[in-house]
């Protein structure tokens, strides 16, 4: 049985009887003497074949999810992301503010200042506080 190696290559082969006769004289002949082809045995599907389907589809799938990957992350690049604005909406109402920790004093300061009335530093911008200036 000759190794795979060998497989679908020409040999020569060569067979040769030596023997002798009743005298002891020694003789050579050459019983066989031709070219042979050795085949390959075709069983089908081999293990080299079955680890190569297997490494190339596993190259598939990791280039199907590298590709999605890439996609995902770009199409999240694309959209433009619209900056929200957060509103601070205080206390607007009463029942969710926790009075025990400020003082009694301040509270009765709080509940006879006028509502209506203005701050006592207005927001201004500054080129209203220069027209103000310059009318003094």
């Amino acid at each position: 049985m000759p190794t795979e190696s060998f497989a679908g290559r020409p040999f020569g082969l060569n067979i040769a009887l030596n023997y002798r006769d009743g005298r002891g004289n020694q003789f050579s002949e050459a019983v066989f003497n031709e070219t042979v082809q050795i085949t390959e045995v075709d069983e089908g599907l081999d293990g080299e074949t079955f680890f190569l389907y297997v490494f190339l589809a596993a190259i598939v799938i990791l280039l199907l999810v590298l590709g999605q990957q890439f996609l995902g992350s770009y199409g999240k690049r694309k959209r433009p992301t619209a900056a929200r604005k957060v509103v601070e909406t205080g206390t607007a109402s009463t029942k969710d503010v926790d009075y025990e920790w400020i003082p009694q004093q301040t509270l009765k300061q709080l509940q006879n200042s006028p509502k209506g009335a203005p701050k006592s530093s207005p927001k201004q911008s500054p080129r209203q506080r220069k027209a103000k200036a310059g009318v003094q």
